[in-house]
């Protein structure tokens, strides 16, 4: 495929200076860029760089200076809005990156740098050499890295800066494995910066950026400005080039990218230090241009030129839709119509095994679980009302418990619960968040090869709810008829003390799942009509003549009397609400 030679067009911004043009699905029409932070400390020259988000959801980034300052790490906490320093002595770090310890992994860059690549332990402020040299032979300056899933970090090592002697031929691409091994992945880049890892890591994305400066002999005039290049590298067996590089954009005369991330759909967000058109460049896999963040004003022949983007990242959790930018000696974000891809964590990992090994399997099917079922009932509150029959048109997979806090909090960076304990279920969450954990937790199973690409996990539709609830009854309870035996099966008002227990505390229903009656109320995707008139036969998600603006809970709480817990009384919430009385359980089932 020939590379895309980009045009860098000067497109004036309708919103402000950094507001949004090009803005494609992926850039809200209203999207800004808002200001976190700026330099203020006594450091000449330079630029902010690197930023990585911690398993917490803070925000750490490099503060680069010219000249004898080491430069610092900067820590800024989204709950609080402040930014702190983590180190005072950073070893001129540039790119920064998590590892799914929750260690901080840095690029420390020449120039009176440490020339190596580093690892933190956030808790003790440690660091410890990771790798300092290839062949016995010192790096020149790396700069920008990414992590794969079995640990082992890739990096670029170019030079920019610094008068120390170069001893390393090429300008490379190294990758360093669990045991310390470093090894060349590709020297087939003049001058590689910014890199990034596509999902599954088949793919290995470097910027080439040759800026035309560190004199190699300085006896030489300066060097000219070089190319300006996306490139792509096939990865195969232990991560290394097996197949042709693939030039995806040609940046011609323009200045070209320098960091960049990934979303979980395969997109690239690119730092574009282009003076005729500065910002966010957003490509998908193959170079194709979507969207464009303006981060300054066009302003070709500038010295210097102000509002030149140099890396990004994605937040996490609920923040997972928000675009981190270090711009100039600043820290910017931006909310989008995407979610970051991220390396799970070993807490991730271990948690998401746990759920995946919980969920139950379901209808439609022979004997026990044939798919079929009447559901609501005639003889009770006119919202349960009529009593129809439902056959469900495809198999799915039920969560033994409700979410449990320690499953959110891995998942989503914090826990919102007013009750809390590690395996008691989350509460206090929206709908909307509900549905984000089910993506997220969609995004990092895939990641760790616990479902497959055509799974997803998500909310139940209020019909594949009252079937797994039921459990092949057609009593008012999964148990029976006698609410006097509800003690056994759910917490209710009856026998609730306002704090809630670990799941799983009371008998299951006859498919082995827990707290469907009581405990909490859990979230359904489905929009909120009064009764069951016109609701699909086929169990799927209610469309035409739903209340948007309301969304379905089912089950019954610890706050409830017996007779809202039964397998067919339903409610309708706003989807904001939060309460401790609600949480979620989730199913999985084929993509649509």
């Amino acid at each position: 495929m020939a590379p895309l030679k980009l045009r860098l067009l000067a497109i004036a911004s309708t919103v402000s200076v950094l507001g949004v043009a090009d803005a494609g699905d992926i850039v809200p029409a209203n999207g800004r860029l808002e200001k976190l932070f700026e330099r203020s400390a006594p450091i000449q020259g330079g630029l902010t760089e690197g930023p990585a988000v911690a398993p917490d959801g803070s925000i750490y980034f490099s503060d680069i200076p010219f000249g004898s300052d080491k430069g610092m790490i900067l820590r800024f906490d989204p709950k609080t809005r402040k930014t702190t320093v983590f180190a005072n002595d950073s070893g001129k770090s540039n790119g920064l990156m998590f590892d799914a310890e929750g260690r901080l992994v840095a690029c420390e860059g020449s120039d009176g740098g440490g020339r190596r690549l580093v690892r933190w332990n956030i808790e003790t402020k440690k660091r410890e050499t990771l790798a300092d040299s290839f062949a016995d032979k010192r790096f020149n300056a790396p700069n920008d890295l990414a992590i794969a899933s079995d640990g082992s970090v890739y990096f670029t090592d170019p030079r920019y800066l610094g008068s120390e002697p170069r001893e390393l031929e090429h300008r490379a691409v190294y990758r360093v494995d669990a045991s310390g091994r470093v090894v060349e992945v590709t020297h087939d880049v003049v001058k590689p910066n910014g890199i990034a890892l596509g999902p599954h890591g088949k793919t290995l994305y470097v910027a080439d950026h040759d800026n035309g400066t560190d004199r190699i002999d300085p006896a030489l005039p300066a060097p000219k400005q070089g190319v300006m290049r996306l490139l792509a590298f096939p990865l195969g067996e232990g991560g290394r080039v097996n197949g042709e590089r693939r030039v995806l954009i040609e940046f011609g005369e323009e200045k070209g990218v320098d960091g960049m991330t990934t979303d979980v759909d395969g997109n690239l967000y690119l730092a574009l230090r282009s003076s005729s058109r500065p910002g966010v460049l957003i490509v998908n896999a193959e170079g194709k241009e979507l969207a464009h963040i303006p981060t300054g004003k066009p302003q070709v022949g500038a010295t210097p030129p102000v509002g030149l983007p140099s890396n990004c990242v994605f937040g996490r959790g609920l923040e997972s839709d928000l675009l981190y930018v270090t711009i100039d000696t600043g820290l910017h974000r931006i909310r989008l119509n995407a979610r970051g891809l991220h390396l799970p964590t070993r807490r991730q990992a271990r948690l998401l095994g746990v759920l995946r090994r919980e969920f139950v399997r379901v209808g439609p099917g022979e004997g026990e679980k044939p798919g079929r079922f009447v559901m609501g009932r005639d003889d009770g509150p006119t919202s349960e009302a009529p009593a129809h029959p439902v056959r469900l048109k495809e198999s799915f997979e039920v969560a033994r418990y409700e979410v449990p806090q320690n499953l959110w909090e891995a998942v989503m960076g914090q826990n919102p619960s007013r009750w809390t304990g590690p395996r008691n279920s989350v509460e206090m969450l929206s709908f909307d968040a509900a549905v984000t954990f089910c993506q997220i937790a969609t995004d990092l199973s895939l990641a760790l090869g616990l479902v497959d690409n055509d799974q997803v996990i998500r909310l139940p539709s209020e019909a594949e709810w009252e079937f797994a609830a039921r459990a092949g009854t057609n009593t008012r309870y999964s148990f029976g008829d006698d609410a006097g035996k509800l003690d056994d099966y759910g917490w209710f008002k009856g026998n609730a003390a306002g704090n809630d227990p670990p799941v799983g505390a009371k008998k299951p229903n006859a498919w082995q799942l827990y707290d469907v009656h009581g405990y909490l109320w859990e979230w359904c995707a489905d929009p909120w009509q009064e009764d069951h008139a016109g609701a699909p036969a086929d169990g799927s998600v209610r469309k035409g003549g739903a209340d948007d603006s309301r969304r379905v809970l089912r089950g019954g709480s610890w706050k409830d009397p017996a007779e809202k817990l039964t397998s067919t009384y339903r409610r309708g919430a706003e989807p904001g609400l939060l309460d401790d009385a609600v949480g979620l359980r989730c199913v999985l089932a084929p993509r649509r």
